[in-house]
């Protein structure tokens, strides 16, 4: 009874499997036409890759199997499924001098890595510099210098600062006719070829008695004496003054003026 019960026994005990295998290849390198041999489980359901063939060549009692693996030239990575069907790569050369990095090294020859833009953007920037630079040195250098303008004519100076002094709203009739005065003794400075700003009045006129006819040497008085003229005329008489002296000014600030007071004066 004893020895029926312990044969019973035994016959229900699981039989113990074998450890699962690894995936591995013996090598990874192999020459053209010749098999890689891969360890992988038994049961393994190995990958479809175009190019490559498996031949079945033994299988282990530890659950491992040993396959023939034959192909065209290439190198080729092989997902196998290993222990709880967990993939796991594999890698084969066949006929071609594999990747030499790491576990995931370039199967096919990288790209070269693809230089930096920026050394090329600078180098043209400063060539672009250099060259606009030399240009604005050449163009210094070599461009036509323009002749002097010509200078404004006493005639121009004069009227423009007469006119100048009439907007004015800040000066008083006297201070006014003042300047004018000053203005036309500047005037004959410029036409005369002689210092009518430090000359008095009768001297002026003297100089001016040969060179104006007797109404443009009547203008040229009422000019010089403007300040007094004013000075001592009412109010009303003062708009209609300096319409007079405006009338004198402009008669006798002219080309033609200046041109015989200059020819008696040489």
């Amino acid at each position: 009874m004893i020895v029926l019960l312990w044969a019973l026994g035994c016959a229900t005990d699981p039989v113990p499997l074998p450890p699962a295998a690894a995936v591995w290849v013996e090598s990874r390198k192999v020459d053209a036409g010749a098999p890689a041999r891969l360890h992988a489980p038994a049961n393994t359901a190995l990958p479809t890759v175009e190019g490559l063939t498996f031949t079945l060549v033994s299988t282990g009692d530890d659950g491992s199997a040993v396959w023939d693996v034959t192909g065209s030239k290439g190198s080729y990575v092989l997902d196998v499924p290993g222990p709880g069907d967990k993939p796991v790569p594999v890698y084969v050369d066949i006929g071609v001098d594999g990747p030499t990095g790491g576990t995931m090294a370039d199967l096919a020859a990288p790209p070269p890595e693809t230089p930096p833009i920026w050394p090329y953007l600078l180098a043209a920037a400063l060539g672009l510099a250099t060259i606009v630079l030399a240009g604005i040195a050449a163009w210094k250098r070599w461009k036509p210098i323009p002749p002097p303008a010509p200078p404004e004519r006493p005639e121009v100076i004069a009227l423009r600062e007469w006119n100048a002094l009439r907007s004015r709203s800040d000066l008083v009739p006297a201070d006014l006719a003042l300047e004018l005065s000053a203005v036309y003794r500047r005037y004959l400075d410029a036409t005369c070829v002689w210092p009518a700003t430090s000359r008095t009045t009768r001297e002026i006129l003297d100089n001016l008695s040969t060179q104006l006819t007797a109404t443009e040497l009547d203008c040229a008085r009422r000019l010089l004496s403007a300040m007094d003229l004013v000075k001592f005329a009412d109010r009303e008489a003062q708009v209609s003054l300096f319409e007079q002296l405006d009338l004198d000014f402009r008669r006798l600030v002219t080309p033609a003026v200046a041109a015989r007071s200059v020819v008696g004066h040489v």
